[in-house]
């Protein structure tokens, strides 16, 4: 028997996807120095440390799992929206994956 089922795995694996995209969306909007990307570089900020916050609790079952999916989907959201506004649809579309993954597992409505 495989110790995280098939769902959790993907789950964790578009979510770690995320985290890698914000990542490197908050630093390359940070690195041209324009104001109008602070949003963008604190929604990012904030999507990648919920996408990273679920995964251990994903891994282990945990029954917060749910609660913390459905928060990190609205973020997720939130920053897709705004990494759409300022161009960076790389990234865009890794929240807007992690955003319906996480709805998912939450079981909440778009």
């Amino acid at each position: 028997m495989p110790l995280i089922d098939d769902r959790t795995k993907q789950l964790i694996d578009v979510l770690a996807d995320c985290v890698a995209n914000c990542e490197a969306c908050a630093k390359d909007c940070a690195s041209q120095g324009n104001a109008d990307l602070a949003n963008c570089i604190a929604l990012c900020s904030d999507c990648a440390a919920l996408c990273q916050a679920c995964i251990p609790l994903l891994a282990r079952d945990s029954q917060f799992s749910a609660a913390l999916c459905g928060v990190c989907a609205d973020a997720c959201e939130q920053c897709a929206q705004e990494c759409e506004r300022t161009g960076m649809t790389e990234c865009a579309h890794a929240c807007r994956a992690a955003a319906e993954a996480c709805r998912q597992m939450a079981g909440t409505p778009a």
